[in-house]
């Protein structure tokens, strides 16, 4: 008989930020890479706006433009990419006992032992 495959109960997701005086843009991505790349996006567009963009910074590296945003922006904006957990609805047939106020949502526990 084949193996019944587990139900993944969580994920990690990847949220890439871009913290500005408007407040901040967030976007999820599957993987780091996909929102590293997102952070690449928001600053090569937004430099198309800056005068003499071409001569200065349109030969940085993905890399580079990322650390170097906030020099460039005069320390008013900032980059960067949170790991965060997806959890499925399954996570609560652990503590199905406990009111939502009794569960810690930082305990990774209940998640680790679901799987």
């Amino acid at each position: 008989m084949p193996a019944i495959p587990k139900k993944k109960t969580s994920q990690t997701v990847w949220a890439a930020k871009w913290e500005h005086k408007h407040g901040e843009d967030i976007s999820i991505h599957t993987t780091e890479e996909g929102a590293r790349k997102q952070l690449v996006a928001w600053t090569r567009a937004a430099l198309e706006g800056f005068d003499d963009w071409e001569g200065h910074y349109a030969a940085l590296s993905d890399d580079a433009l990322i650390k170097k945003w906030p020099d460039i922006t005069g320390e008013t904006e900032f980059l960067y990419v949170e790991a965060h957990i997806l959890y499925g609805p399954e996570v609560w047939d652990k503590v199905w006992e406990k009111t939502i106020k009794d569960v810690d949502p930082f305990d990774h526990s209940l998640v680790d032992s679901v799987d």
